[in-house]
């Protein structure tokens, strides 16, 4: 490092080297600098940037998408626990109404003679035919046709007393003709009933 020299003998010291660097190389180097900070943020800083609010926006996009998909589990399960309650229910119906196989023939008859007593009437011959339904192999109808005597009070009191039946009994036709030889009358009646386990 020099030194300069003034007349009574002092040193002073050298001058700072920026102050020796001209102005316009300097205003270069620092135009140079802001190019580069600015091609840098543009080429680097800025997308960057881009990416992750491209990214926050695909984040939020996915968690909505989650959202959304809870909220249909969500309908999926409830939709899920009523059909099954329906199918419980329907079961629970389905074994309400109808007669197991192996006894179904025997409560339907003992119901028929039942009500007929009740009703004060005579029984007289009839039959039972099983036919299955159609799209199931679990379930059948058991038709049964019955012939019965008694008078006109004794016939509706009859059929009050099947329609109070607490089997599931659907009554198909009934054909009346009264007798010649009393006031009686010889009446005809095909009932059908669901079995199950066929």
């Amino acid at each position: 490092m020099s030194s300069n020299s003034n007349g009574n003998g002092r040193t002073r010291p050298a001058a700072p080297l920026l102050r020796r660097i001209p102005k316009k190389y300097v205003l270069a180097v620092l135009g140079a600098l802001f190019v580069f900070d600015l091609v840098f943020y543009l080429v680097a800083i800025e997308p960057l940037g881009r990416r992750e609010a491209e990214q926050q926006a695909l984040l939020g996009a996915l968690e909505r998408q989650i959202a959304a998909k809870g909220n249909d589990a969500g309908q999926l399960q409830l939709v899920v626990s009523k059909v099954e309650k329906a199918r419980a229910e329907g079961d629970g119906l389905l074994e309400g109404i109808t007669l197991p196989r192996r006894t179904g023939y025997s409560t339907l008859l003992a119901e028929l003679l039942q009500a007929a007593s009740r009703a004060g009437i005579d029984t007289r011959e009839g039959n039972f035919d099983v036919e299955p339904i159609e799209g199931t192999e679990d379930y059948g109808m058991i038709s049964v046709n019955a012939n019965f005597r008694g008078e006109y009070q004794n016939l509706v009191r009859f059929l009050n007393q099947l329609d109070r039946s607490q089997q599931f009994l659907i009554i198909d036709s009934l054909a009346a003709t009264p007798r010649t030889d009393s006031n009686e009358l010889q009446f005809t009646i095909r009932l059908n009933t669901l079995l199950r386990e066929i």
